[in-house]
């Protein structure tokens, strides 16, 4: 009883971690060792579980961004208010699977082989998605990230690419727009409630390709966050909501006063010249995919106060306008100096420099 007990005790207190936005540090043993949890968990425990996912989904949402008024249209008249104000109260399912991964998290020793595979034949509902996401949002940079990342459950969630394209492997060809199509029902409310972490992950991750030293893991990254970026604007444009691609701009405000040379300062001098040029255009994903946000913004620009749409072509041009067509042209500087810096030999050293005549043997 005590053993069924203490592993009840684990899996909420990771379910905790997951939805209330939690550290991975207090969770850290659950997740590195081997446990076993009870095919069925007490009822007590079942309804704590049903209790957590309910209420901290509703204030992982809100800490998300969820809390932030945001201007939007209402019957073409501009309006500020927070998530629960814009859209209707969205009804959340968790299905089983979340016991499902629950119960694998606990079980697998995630930094150990011989880790098994989560397997569940249940499609995720709207709020699995949000759950899976949460779930990468505590295990990524963490040893644990890797173990997570390969299960095809969370390749497999449109939410989990967009959010952490570090830690899922490349989408396959046929990943596209209408993998988001579930995202953008009901008015895309999820999206629009993650606009804020989003930004900031996204941002998070551009600051981390300093610290690439293998062109392969560079080359990888950016291949992910292309075709990723490219199936989304494509969905979101299909869906006359391009303000859900407003967390890029947000994104990338504070990364243009940095140099082009910061995106890949960490590779190799000992990789071959062609390897660190193709990682330094890859580096540039992101940048690229700005370029289409600028093409919006021009057609934007172009909209007369009498033609239809003028009222959501204004309100797009002041939400970025803090980034503008200076910030639009300083991303496209950048992407083509990574794309270019390195096809000559003189650019970036193609092995350590000598040492000195006057350094210390």
């Amino acid at each position: 009883m005590i053993h069924v007990a203490n592993a009840e005790h684990d899996l909420l207190t990771l379910t905790r971690a997951i939805i209330g936005l939690g550290q991975y540090a207090p969770v850290e043993d659950v997740l590195r060792d081997r446990h076993t949890v009870p095919e069925k968990l007490s009822p007590g425990a079942l309804h704590v579980l049903q209790d957590t996912l309910s209420k901290g989904s509703v204030l992982a949402l809100a800490r998300c961004g969820g809390w932030r008024k945001q201007r939007y249209l209402d019957g073409g008249q501009e309006r500020s208010s927070r998530l629960w104000e814009r859209y209707p109260p969205p009804a959340l399912h968790f299905s089983p699977l979340c016991i499902h991964t629950l119960r694998w998290l606990v079980e697998q020793p995630l930094v150990k082989h011989g880790c098994k595979q989560l397997t569940v034949s249940e499609l995720p509902t709207v709020a699995d998605e949000l759950f899976l996401y949460l779930t990468c949002r505590l295990v990524a940079g963490t040893p644990c990230a890797k173990s997570v990342g390969a299960q095809a459950l969370f390749r497999g969630s449109a939410l989990c690419r967009l959010g952490f394209p570090e830690l899922l492997d490349v989408p396959p060809p046929s990943f596209s727009a209408k993998h988001f199509a579930p995202l953008l029902a009901g008015g895309g409310w999820l999206l629009d409630a993650l606009r804020g972490d989003l930004a900031h992950r996204w941002r998070k991750v551009e600051e981390s390709k300093r610290f690439i030293v293998d062109p392969a893991e560079g080359m990888a990254l950016g291949a992910a966050q292309e075709a990723v970026l490219s199936a989304f604007l494509d969905a979101v444009e299909a869906a006359g909501r391009r303000e859900l691609a407003g967390f890029l701009v947000e994104a990338a405000r504070p990364l243009m006063d940095q140099p082009a040379s910061r995106w890949v300062e960490g590779l190799s001098l000992t990789a071959s010249l062609g390897k660190r040029a193709e990682a330094a255009r890859a580096s540039g994903a992101f940048l690229r995919s700005l370029s289409r946000l600028s093409r919006w913004d021009a057609e934007h620009r172009a909209v007369r106060f009498f033609d239809d749409g003028y009222e959501a072509a204004q309100l797009l041009l002041s939400e970025w306008s803090a980034f503008g067509e200076p910030g639009f042209r300083r991303a496209a500087d950048l992407e083509r100096e990574l794309s270019t810096s390195l096809t000559t030999a003189g650019a970036f050293p193609a092995t350590l420099p000598p040492p000195s005549t006057g350094s210390t043997p």
